[in-house]
């Protein structure tokens, strides 16, 4: 269990051999390779002892005595919940395929649990794992010793658009209620740019494209709001830097502009040379759950000696805070509510019926092995105290058909959500136990707007105004 994130151990030289030499080791040494035993390598190793043995002539231990008591090492204690890391891992490992789950605290930045699949076993190096195993491991072509929730960095895809909806409320350049005609396809200075879908859906609002994932709205919207704003928002919902962590750790890609309108057009929707971790996902919605800053993940809370005695001691941080105001904060969050609870929204897998799960699809193309393949997403957070920011990503293959975000990803982490539902203080959580509604509005706009007609656009609403329309 949690074998990317406490690593394995590597022998140091050769074993001891022959008639034992005046300070020499008894035991093969060992130190830390990866993960946590290597960034704690020296901590866990503690300080060795001295042992004086003297011999008879017929080789027998005559008398033995401990000049220097040894030292045990310190252990190293993680924010990870043995249950979720549990229930994470086996939800990854029955789906049969490529992959990370995370699951972290939206207050704190704990990391709950974090899980990359296909995983190794640490236990074959602590035996010493031989030189045909190792190479088996390292030539697999599924890579089960990459670390795929800290290392991978996979383009985004659609969980990247209410980025891009906070950037054009913020900008003011694209309100909430503004709409633009969600069809199959849209042309771009001469390039056709495809929806997911190839119905013409009708006029959208950011509400029903963030739950209908409607491409061609974030198209329209990222033309009047341009790149600087939404790289701005990207960037300080932690995308482009490596998280600060113990272990090795991705920093994805965030370009610094969008230099064409293509560009800008990929940008809307999370493709083109935009990356991101499974875990900096999973920050930016522990971001929107908590709705003040950006926390800073942690996964170790301390070490300890083996009577107790405290030390490296790391408290929960904040990276920035949150450029958003609270309305259009609120915006957002009613929207991914509705992608999962919406009658028409893409993550119905993952609803449930007592407590609130907020969520984003996704689906990306990225190149796999030389070839093109699709890795598909699932992220949000639930409305537990506290609440749980999550992110699954699912790697596909060349050529492979029928994965998304909502038929693939949303299932996998459903199985999770489900259990912190029925043993919410297991998982370390509590919610009140209330009926989830389903939302059945219909979403589209009857009527193409007035102002898309060339009549000026209609005054920003009252706040009354705006919360009822809001929660029609």
């Amino acid at each position: 269990m949690a074998a990317h994130l406490l690593g394995y151990i590597s022998s140091e030289g050769a074993p001891p051999a022959g008639p034992i030499l005046r300070g020499e080791p008894l035991w093969q040494r060992t130190s830390g390779a990866a993960g946590l035993e290597a960034a704690f390598n020296q901590q866990l190793t503690g300080t060795d002892g001295t042992l004086c043995v003297m011999m008879s002539e017929a080789g027998a231990v005559a008398y033995e005595q401990v000049f220097v008591a040894p030292e045990g090492g310190r252990d190293v204690v993680t924010t990870l919940n043995l249950d979720t890391q549990r229930v994470a891992e086996s939800a990854l490992d029955k789906s049969g395929k490529r992959g990370a789950i995370v699951l972290v605290d939206a207050f704190t930045g704990d990391i709950r649990a974090m899980a990359s699949n296909p995983r190794f076993d640490p236990n074959a190096f602590a035996r010493g794992i031989s030189s045909s195993d190792f190479a088996a491991l390292t030539q697999n072509i599924d890579g089960p010793l990459f670390d795929r929730a800290v290392q991978g960095s996979y383009p985004p895809g659609s969980v990247f658009k209410p980025l891009v909806v906070m950037a054009g409320m913020r900008a003011a350049t694209v309100d909430a209620f503004r709409e633009f005609e969600c069809g199959p396809t849209l042309m771009i200075d001469g390039r056709e740019f495809d929806n997911w879908s190839k119905d013409d859906s009708g006029w959208f609002n950011a509400r029903a494209a963030i739950i209908r994932s409607c491409n061609t709205y974030f198209y329209q919207s990222a033309m009047v709001t341009r790149d600087m704003p939404i790289l701005f928002m990207a960037h300080e919902f932690g995308l482009g830097q490596a998280p600060v962590l113990p272990l090795q750790a991705s920093a994805g890609s965030l370009p610094k502009r969008a230099p064409s309108n293509h560009d800008l057009a990929n940008l809307s929707i999370g493709q083109g040379v935009t990356e991101a971790s499974p875990l900096q996902m999973a920050m930016v919605m522990a971001t929107i759950a908590n709705g003040a800053c950006r926390p800073r993940p942690r996964l170790v809370i301390q070490t300890q000696s083996q009577s107790g005695q405290v030390g490296d001691v790391t408290s929960p941080a904040r990276e920035a805070l949150i450029p958003v105001g609270d309305s259009d904060l609120e915006i957002v969050r009613h929207a991914m509510f509705g992608v999962v609870n919406h009658a028409k929204g893409t993550g119905k897998a993952a609803r449930l019926k007592n407590v609130a799960v907020h969520g984003k699809t996704g689906t990306a193309q990225w190149v796999l092995r030389g070839e093109k393949a699709n890795v598909v997403w699932f992220c949000g957070y639930v409305a537990t105290h506290p609440p749980l920011a999550f992110t699954v990503t699912i790697e596909g293959n060349a050529g492979q058909d029928g994965l998304s975000g909502g038929g693939t990803a949303a299932p996998i982490i459903a199985k999770v959500l489900r259990d912190i539902q029925e043993r919410p203080a297991v998982h370390g959580v509590s919610y009140e136990k209330v009926a989830v509604i389903e939302e059945i509005d219909p979403l589209t706009a009857p009527l193409m707007p007035a102002y898309m007609l060339g009549a000026p656009p209609p005054p920003p609403p009252e706040r009354a105004g705006f919360f009822s329309r809001l929660f029609r």
